[in-house]
């Protein structure tokens, strides 16, 4: 029924009033859901009765008053106006009719008296008799209303009662029997229709409020008259604060706040059949079927159905949804916590023995909170993998914290130790120290199988802990099985990481097997896998096969990628060790693409640990590129991402790129406040180290200060030489050697070096080789440099280093300038700075000083014809040197050498001179020269 029906039923109500009399009566019944008016309506008729002058007596039911005898009937007493004989019948009946026994009858007769008194008074003035929530009278007060009823119509009294539709309940049974009394007339309340909501917010907020709400008030109310007053409650109040409140959500301009969902929670609490079954709705969520709703609450069919389509017909529910999620949430903070838990539990059983997937099991199992059994266990890890892959990481931490609460075996405890190291390093890798503890007394208990050693290697080469790694590749002997393949994929994994984290630790690696093709097999698909997922193509050269051709497949890859090798169903490892594979074989473009497409993969907010890494490697191949801007954005951004301590030896990374990148721009105090991070030992150690020596030892070249450059770059020696890669060369670190020997006009060291370099380059052109062939120009007599430098220049073209293109550019003009040729130096010079050759870096001096055109840097020590194989420290001198570099006080230098304190007082004031350096701490810088035998030009 619509509005305009209420307004009938009370016009039906008038005229019922208006006919009664001394032998005129009759029966109203009005059904209809919680919140669709009832009540409301029966405050109309008591209005209405009151103008016309009738007495009305009221009650209620009430489900909590079910069992009190006569409880809703004696509420009839407290009616103005009621009689006192009327008044006295009841209080008879309230005390001496409630039966003894089964053959008492006695109330029979208190009821007569009770009828006879109210048809007494019905002739002397119009009497109405209104019941709310008939359904709940007790069960005495339901046969004396009854009684009633059926005499109304020929004793001139007037019924009015109002039931709802809660089926199933065992109320509405009784109450139909009122149904049934003849004559009655009954009338079905639903709810409003969206023109009698605008009608409604006319009367409430106004016609422009109206016209803008009435259809988003409709659709979220359903038209029941009580959600609706709530909206325009919400409205108002949001109205007064400019604001809508915490927690309120808006629709189409429409405020649903709290009062929202008091009141639709409010309508439910006294039909706990309809309650439960939107609390079950509210649970089951985005899940909820009719057949799941069913084994939830263990009811048919047909009784779910009748329930379901009397909260729609009250406006609750749509389509068997919430309308609204407000609705949900109201359901929900109602709940107990035992009741939302044991509901959420049941949720995870139904669901499981219907074979849903994992994360939605594991979904209500982690809102239940209770210890899981060994079957929840399995499902919470087989969901926390899932959801890792997708990128929540932190439910994925949730299914795992949960699963630990459990009592394992030993092999659970792993898997769970396992996946709360993986997920925890995709947030910040420190915070897996915990279970790292946990792995490492398992392992050493002989019972860590080998992918979980395997993953305990990364992660203490990460943080520079090499011995405790070097006691887990001990294990990795026994379990290794060169005929299983995902053995070799893993050992294949591990050797790449180890090969850059720790070089030194590769020969405890167990050896893959020699005719397996484990290495070039890895490197194809690991490289394949690069051009699936940035669907570009390449060619590169994989260990000593031919030159692999990868290109698109002709095929629809869809939303999924196919896996490159056998394993895990998805592994970030993989994707960077794809990364260092096209970097170590030159492929810039590629790189490139593949990074920009993991990128977009990874959500930046559940996992900042592989965003920063990607981020970094994305930032250094910028930097080789020559788009020194772009790789100090992102390399900035990825070194923000994860706290200090969080980068264990790969902090590095980022921070040679952003020195490296500041130095390429002229802004060495900027390169000089990263030179300034905190960063562990270990870390030169370690590959990453090399890069960070490398850039800082460019950083000491741009800055005039060659002989800690050279320090820098020789201290690479001795690490480069034991990484075991065909790729070494692109550290860069004899080029930086050579260059620095230039600029200490070494010449002849630099050609020794720079060949050295082209002989690990190899013949295939590269942009190691346009580097190394531009700097071998610098060290070579002038009549050799120009053809030197144009073959540099032909390389460099066909790699994508634009940097190093500009610089071998500049440096082809400078030798045509030299060489007396101006008008072929000109073109160079400005080919040097056009946009298919410069990169986004400005002029700087750097740029512009090359090692063809040495530069006087003052404050270094003269260099002298003195023969070059003349060292500039003593013995003693550098005996000293390195004691006093490792913090040594004189006291403690005097007494292991047995000299005198005076002696190394003489000594070190001798070494600052030739060193020039001015403090203790500064003599570090050159620990790797004086240790490895690299000796500067004496003064």
């Amino acid at each position: 029924m619509s509005w305009a029906s209420r307004r009938d039923y009370v016009a039906e109500f008038g005229e019922l009033l208006a006919e009664a009399g001394p032998h005129q009566g009759g029966v109203m019944a009005l059904h209809g859901g919680p919140g669709t008016g009832k009540t409301t309506l029966l405050g109309r008729f008591r209005e209405h009765a009151a103008e016309s002058g009738a007495l009305y007596l009221a009650a209620t039911g009430f489900r909590s008053e079910n069992d009190v005898p006569f409880a809703t009937i004696e509420q009839l007493t407290h009616s103005s106006g009621m009689p006192e004989e009327a008044r006295a019948a009841v209080h008879r009946l309230w005390e001496d009719g409630v039966p003894r026994g089964a053959s008492d009858r006695g109330h029979v007769e208190r009821m007569r008296d009770l009828t006879s008194v109210l048809e007494a008074a019905a002739r002397e003035t119009p009497l109405v008799v209104a019941v709310d929530d008939a359904q709940y009278a007790d069960e005495l007060s339901r046969s004396c209303l009854l009684h009633l009823a059926r005499r109304a119509q020929s004793s001139g009294i007037l019924m009015v009662m109002t039931l709802d539709r809660s089926m199933g309940e065992g109320h509405m049974d009784r109450a139909e029997e009122f149904l049934l009394v003849p004559g009655c007339r009954v009338g079905a309340i639903t709810p409003l229709p969206e023109a009698e909501v605008r009608r409604l917010l006319e009367s409430r907020l106004g016609a422009d409020a109206a016209k803008e709400l009435h259809a988003p008030v409709h659709r979220v109310s359903g038209g029941s008259p009580a959600l609706v007053y709530a909206l325009i409650r919400d409205h108002r109040a949001a109205a007064r604060k400019a604001a809508p409140a915490p927690g309120a959500s808006g629709e189409g301009g429409v405020v649903v706040g709290e009062t929202f969902e008091r009141t639709y929670v409010a309508r439910l609490k006294h039909h706990p059949q309809l309650l439960s079954c939107v609390r079950a709705l509210a649970v089951l969520d985005r899940h909820a079927t009719p057949a799941r709703l069913e084994r939830l609450l263990d009811r048919g069919q047909e009784r779910l159905a009748m329930e379901m389509r009397e909260l729609e017909m009250a406006g609750l529910l749509e389509d068997g949804a919430f309308r609204h999620p407000a609705a949900r949430r109201a359901v929900l903070k109602a709940l107990g916590g035992d009741e939302c838990a044991g509901l959420h539990q049941r949720a995870a059983e139904v669901l499981r023995a219907e074979g849903a997937s994992v994360t939605t099991v594991a979904e209500h199992l982690m809102a239940g909170g209770a210890i899981p059994d060994e079957a929840g266990v399995a499902v919470l890890l087989r969901a926390s993998r899932q959801l890792l892959a997708e990128g929540d990481v932190d439910a994925s931490l949730r299914c795992l914290r949960l699963a630990d609460r459990a009592g394992l075996e030993e092999p659970q405890r792993v898997e769970v130790a396992l996946g709360l190291l993986g997920a925890l390093w995709c947030v910040n890798p420190a915070a897996a120290e915990p279970e790292v503890s946990r792995l490492m007394s398992v392992m050493r208990a002989g019972e860590l199988n080998a992918r979980s050693v395997h993953a305990l290697v990364t992660w203490l080469l990460w943080f520079g802990r090499t011995k405790e790694a070097g006691e887990a590749i001990t294990h990795l002997e026994k379990p290794h099985d060169p005929r299983d393949p995902r053995a070799r994929e893993r050992l294949a994994a591990t050797r790449t990481i180890v090969a850059h984290l720790s070089p030194a630790l590769l020969p405890e690696l167990p050896e893959p097997d020699p005719l397996s093709g484990t290495r070039d097999t890895m490197s194809a698909a690991y490289l394949e896998h690069a051009a699936h997922m940035s669907r570009g193509s390449s060619r590169v050269p994989v260990g000593d096969i031919d030159p692999l051709v990868l290109g698109h497949v002709e095929t629809d890859y869809g939303e999924t990628l196919p896996p490159p090798v056998p394993g895990p169903r998805y592994s970030w490892d993989r994707d960077a060790i794809t990364l260092i594979e096209l970097l170590q074989h030159g492929d810039l473009p590629q790189a490139e693409r593949l990074g920009t497409a993991l990128l977009d993969r990874l959500p930046g907010e559940g996992s900042p640990a592989r965003v920063a890494i990607f981020r970094s490697v994305h930032a250094y191949i910028a930097l080789q590129r020559g788009e020194t801007a772009t790789a100090v954005t992102r390399a900035a951004t990825a070194l923000e991402l994860l706290p200090h301590h969080g980068w264990g030896v790969v902090i590095g990374s980022p921070l040679a790129t952003l020195v490296a990148a500041h130095t390429a721009m002229g802004r060495f105090d900027e390169a000089a406040r990263y030179l300034e991070y905190p960063v562990p030992e270990e870390m030169f150690h370690s590959t990453v180290g090399l890069f960070y020596l490398v850039a800082r030892g460019h950083h000491s070249l741009a800055t005039g200060r060659p002989y800690a450059a050279l320090n820098d770059f020789t201290a690479c020696a001795p690490l480069a030489e034991r990484w075991h890669s065909p790729s070494r060369h692109l550290l860069g670190w004899r080029t930086g050697t050579a260059e620095a020997y230039v600029a200490l006009d070494e010449p002849a060291r630099a050609r020794a070096i720079i060949e050295r370099e082209l002989a690990d380059v190899g013949p295939r052109p590269s942009r190691f080789r346009g580097n190394a062939l531009r700097v071998l120009a610098a060290a070579s007599p002038p009549g050799e440099r120009e053809e030197l430098l144009r073959e540099a220049v032909r390389i460099l073209r066909l790699s994508d280093s634009r940097l190093a293109l500009a610089r071998a550019l500049a440096d082809l003009g400078h030798a045509h300038t030299d060489n007396g040729h101006e008008q072929e130096s000109r073109p160079r010079q400005h080919s040097a700075q056009q946009p298919g050759h410069r990169s986004d870096t400005p002029a700087s001096p750097w740029m512009t000083w090359t090692p063809s055109r040495p530069r006087t840097t003052a404050g270094l020590p003269a260099v002298t014809s003195a023969p070059a194989d003349k060292p500039l420290l003593s013995d003693a001198e550098r005996r000293v040197a390195a004691l006093a570099s490792e913090g040594k006080s004189n006291r403690q230098i005097a007494r292991h050498l047995y000299i005198t304190v005076s002696t190394v007082e003489q000594h070190l004031t001798r070494v600052y001179r030739k060193l020039s350096v001015r403090r203790r701490a500064e003599l570090t810088q050159f620990l790797g020269l004086l240790t490895n035998g690299m000796d500067f030009p004496a003064d």
